[in-house]
């Protein structure tokens, strides 16, 4: 959505460019919004000033009020404790294994978002370890910290 309301933006201001060049260049805005100007603005004219106004100000003004801060990097919106388990899982998981939302993209371990392993799984793997590709070391969280890193991937893996 944001990248279409950029790309309107830039289209506006070339349509605007391109209306400055149908009065004759600047030197013909000019002479159109001196003083004394001799004809009325057209509707394109108001039609571009409104739509720049709109792209330029009004638009950016929504997204930056928007709720858009409280979501993750995947745009799901996390709990503190999901945020705790994210944090955990890019420090000690990211390396080997692939999460959109953590911006993962390691190679050893099978991709999260594809395997979208429950609760339970997630709990033993990090309880007892795993050999495939490479060996994922038991142990690599304490109790309270490998809850919150699989309720986390429960929330957000292949989302």
């Amino acid at each position: 959505m944001a990248a279409l309301i950029f790309l309107g933006f830039f289209v506006v201001l070339g349509l605007g460019v391109v209306l400055v060049a149908m009065r004759g260049g600047p030197r013909g805005v000019r002479d159109t919004l001196e003083v004394g100007r001799r004809r009325p603005l057209h509707a394109a004219e108001f039609a571009v000033a409104g739509a720049i106004v709109l792209f330029g100000l009004a638009v950016p003004a929504i997204v930056l009020l928007g709720d858009q801060a409280s979501a993750g990097p995947g745009g799901t919106k996390l709990t503190a404790d999901q945020k705790s388990g994210r944090e955990l899982f890019t420090e000690r998981c990211a390396t080997c294994h692939v999460l959109e939302d953590a911006k993962a993209v390691g190679r050893v371990g099978p991709s999260m978002d594809v395997l979208q392993p429950p609760e339970a799984l997630t709990l033993n793997a990090i309880e007892q370890g795993r050999a495939g590709k490479g060996q994922m070391p038991a142990q690599l969280f304490e109790d309270d910290e490998a809850k919150l890193v699989a309720k986390y991937l429960v929330e957000v893996a292949g989302r």
